[in-house]
């Protein structure tokens, strides 16, 4: 689905959006599922499982990484931006509780920083795994 087909389908369910951000967001989307796989579309109340785990070489750490990608609006200018947020626990969370711990840190900042957040999404799960250098 291109970007002007989702406008005009949001547009069809009745869903007013200005043009400009629905680009924007699906530019976005598109950027993180192409570096993301299918990632974005599995369960958010399962952990991931170890398969789905890439290992991430470090010189001590064995915890398991997930990350976040936040999508907010900057409240003076109106554009669409992403940030990340990793959380690094012993053994994997749930993909919502890694989302829910995202979006809980993040929101206790939004406002310093003039910003709203629009949206969060669970983009993958790491296994650091020492190294021999």
């Amino acid at each position: 689905m291109s970007a002007n087909e989702f406008y005009r389908q949001l547009r069809a369910e009745g869903i007013a959006a200005r043009r400009s951000e629905v680009l924007a967001l699906y530019k976005i989307s598109r950027s993180i599922v192409a570096t993301s796989g299918d990632e974005p579309f599995r369960d958010i109340t399962q952990r991931p499982a170890g398969n789905q785990l890439t290992p991430w070489p470090t010189k001590k750490a064995t915890n398991i990484r997930q990350n976040v990608t936040l999508i907010y609006r900057d409240k003076t200018t109106g554009a669409l931006n992403r940030t990340f947020w990793s959380t690094a626990h012993e053994a994997p969370i749930t993909r919502e509780e890694a989302l829910a711990s995202s979006i809980d840190a993040y929101s206790s900042h939004s406002e310093d920083y003039n910003q709203d957040l629009v949206g969060a999404i669970h983009t993958g799960a790491y296994q650091y795994v020492p190294f021999m250098a």
